[in-house]
């Protein structure tokens, strides 16, 4: 493996969470319907295109980006494999991963005035779709605070971890390659908690992890090919948005523009000693959980108040601004709660180091 002396993997990890939960902010925002709305491409406007590049296209990266460094991290740092570092990894993960998920499901669940076990697996049956080779269409599924359906994935493809591990170590390129013909066929691409979109991703990434692979250096050395191949495949999705043949640029782009990402966010990090602050990189994790049950649909009245929704240039700002609103405000929130509960540490820290033994040594004087 080729040691790279200027970033590691864990920098570009850390420093392109927050990029990617803005897009997946931009995802799940979807302006003001424009009047005549259309995404066909023959009828297409600045307005239209703008969310069609963004919301439809440049954001179908960060899930997979998000599955792949689960994926490497789950097994980072991991000499040898054993069930007492798969136990310690699982309840890390139900302090990381499951507690986050209910309580959230739950708020959504009281938002929506809705109960039963469908918000915590298959609340929402119909949150996309997508065709595979045979025609047939693959339906996804969400709980009811809908992104996290990733979570959910996550935490099925964690818990198989040992039987992926296995695979990886006794297949290595064989399991990728196989995994590769399961996920562009794409039947049973969404299983739900055990879909092909998460088990894909998150093998790659146990891949590159367990077998030490140098992704900075391999996607350095294959730049611009990498950027070409996802513009193409970028390009090829626009226009056929919504026609027989888009799922499978969408599958292409999925791979290829994950990569690319990859390539440009270590491109961007080698030139520059300048890097994003840890509290933005921390924040990911609070706004991806609280956008969508936070929505904070006032910001749009808001901005569509001030700019109006008749002219194309207001509805391409109200699109802009307003998910950037939204981080901003979560991450305000997300620093107040972070300092509060840091100052309730310290304070803790102080009762049991200070206070606690002061008052054991009374007691035995007494």
């Amino acid at each position: 493996m080729r040691k790279n002396s200027e970033i590691s993997i864990y920098d570009v990890i850390s420093q392109t969470r927050f990029p990617l939960i803005v897009l997946v902010t931009y995802a799940h925002s979807y302006g003001a319907v424009a009047d005549n709305y259309s995404l066909l491409f023959s009828d297409w406007n600045t307005y239209e295109f703008l969310k069609l590049l963004i919301s439809q296209t440049l954001s179908k990266i960060a899930v997979p980006s998000f599955f792949l460094m689960s994926g490497y991290l789950f097994f980072a740092n991991v000499e040898n494999w054993t069930w007492q570092a798969y136990r310690k990894k699982i309840v890390r993960r139900l302090q990381t991963l499951l507690l986050p998920y209910v309580l959230w499901n739950l708020l959504m669940a009281y938002k929506l005035r809705v109960w039963g076990w469908k918000v915590f697996w298959v609340f929402w049956s119909h949150v996309g779709v997508q065709n595979d080779i045979f025609g047939s269409e693959q339906w996804m599924t969400a709980p009811a605070n809908m992104p996290l359906w990733f979570l959910r994935d996550l935490m099925v493809v964690s818990l198989a971890s040992p039987i992926i591990y296995w695979g990886v170590r006794k297949m290595k390129i064989w399991l990728i390659l196989l995994l590769s013909v399961c996920y562009f066929i794409g039947s049973y691409a969404f299983i739900p908690g055990l879909s092909m979109y998460s088990l894909y991703f998150f093998t790659i990434g146990t891949f590159l992890c367990v077998w030490k692979k140098d992704i900075i250096w391999y996607v350095r050395s294959r730049e611009v090919p990498l950027y070409v191949f996802a513009a193409l495949s970028g390009v090829a999705m626009m226009v056929t948005y919504r026609s027989e043949v888009f799922t499978s640029f969408l599958l292409v782009f999925r791979v290829v523009g994950t990569i690319a990402f990859f390539a440009f966010a270590v491109h961007i990090l080698s030139s520059t000693s300048r890097r994003l602050p840890l509290l933005l990189s921390a924040s990911s994790y609070f706004i991806y959980l609280a956008h969508y049950v936070l929505f904070f649909s006032i910001i749009d009245t808001a901005i569509q108040w001030l700019l109006g929704d008749t002219a194309t240039w207001a509805l391409c700002l109200h699109y802009l601004l307003a998910p950037l609103v939204k981080v901003v405000i979560f991450v305000i929130l997300f620093f107040i709660y972070y300092h509060i509960k840091k100052r309730i540490r310290v304070f803790f820290r102080f009762f049991y180091k200070k206070v606690v033994p002061l008052h054991s040594k009374r007691e035995k004087i007494d």
